[in-house]
């Protein structure tokens, strides 16, 4: 005997399993984001922190209370192009963070609009 589709058990959902899977989709939709923004935001944290250290005294804090005087025309670790790149990364890392949150990651970026 076949079966028809009126003989086959039909699964009907409530309303509350739908507004339960409904919310479920949502909150795995928020954890990615919370992902990805985490990470972009450990990513500018990480080029900070170097920026950061590239330009940091190089005198110790004994020189400093003695006053020995800062060197004349310091140069951060690794040149002024590594420093200028990783300024501009954190740029970057901060732009993208920015539009993530605001929802225009699909939007260029205001300094690609004003090149």
């Amino acid at each position: 005997m076949k079966k028809s589709l009126k003989d086959s058990p039909r699964t009907w959902r409530t309303e509350d399993e739908i507004a339960r899977e409904e919310i479920d989709r949502i909150n795995a939709r928020l954890r990615h984001f919370r992902g990805i923004a985490a990470s972009v935001m450990n990513d500018a944290l990480k080029v900070l922190r170097e920026v950061w250290e590239s330009c940091e005294d190089p005198r110790s804090w004994k020189e400093i209370l003695d006053g020995v005087p800062e060197p004349v025309a310091r140069t951060p670790v690794g040149g002024w192009a590594e420093f200028y790149e990783r300024l501009h990364l954190l740029g970057t890392y901060i732009d993208y963070a920015k539009r993530l949150c605001d929802g225009s990651i699909d939007q260029p970026s205001q300094t690609e609009r004003e090149v």
